[in-house]
């Protein structure tokens, strides 16, 4: 889905409203709601050890890793520990098996692993600033609940023939509310699904 698609949900409130500021503010809102919902979790191609405990992470075109929910070594799980927990184990040479991220950009894996042994990454992602476009299964589902979040926002701009203070405050707590909603849903697993990261855009 192209940020512009969103037009039919929100140019009715914010009549006037220039598409490139409507584009930009629909990719922050998207942005913000896969952050926190944790909606878009897809499982991440393979990649594999080469000797270290480094192995870099790489999330779908046009997407950033919010969160990493799971991790699987030549196909077993392999325990996923925060970051503060995983430095205070290397520290203290822990003899158990874990894993843990510091930046959502690398993994660093223990015990060491030899080359060649398959990583595999499940985990919540998010668009980028510079997306195009946001993934057609999330805009599917989820693009009504953020069309209120894009509303607000931009009604909350200065001195515009569409600024609108306290109609900002009334879809912004449409907004939030979703937001929580499908959040809390998604913790429960209720929704969402683990997909392989071969998702198109359109």
């Amino acid at each position: 889905m192209q940020w512009l698609d969103f037009q039919p949900y929100v140019m009715p409130y914010v009549v006037g409203c220039p598409l490139p500021t409507l584009e930009h503010h629909a990719r922050l809102v998207a942005q913000e709601w896969c952050k926190k919902t944790l909606c878009f979790t897809r499982t991440l191609d393979p990649v594999l050890t080469d000797g270290t405990p480094l192995v870099e992470m790489y999330p779908m075109t046009q997407t950033q890793i919010v969160k990493v929910k799971s991790v699987a070594l030549a196909g077993k799980d392999h325990t996923l520990v925060d970051p503060a927990r995983g430095l205070d184990f290397v520290r203290s040479e822990h003899p158990g098996s874990f894993v843990f991220t510091q930046d959502n950009l690398n993994l660093e894996l223990y015990p060491v692993q030899a080359s060649g042994v398959e990583v595999v990454v499940t985990a919540a992602l998010a668009p980028t600033l510079r997306a195009t476009s946001l993934d057609r299964d999330v805009a599917a589902q989820y693009a009504q609940d953020m069309a209120p979040g894009i509303i607000a926002s931009l009604m909350r701009l200065p001195k515009q023939d569409f600024s609108d203070l306290n109609g900002s405050v009334i879809h912004e707590q449409m907004y939030r509310g979703r937001m929580s909603t499908v959040a809390a849903k998604i913790a429960r697993g209720q929704v969402g699904a683990k997909m392989r990261s071969h998702t198109t855009y359109l």
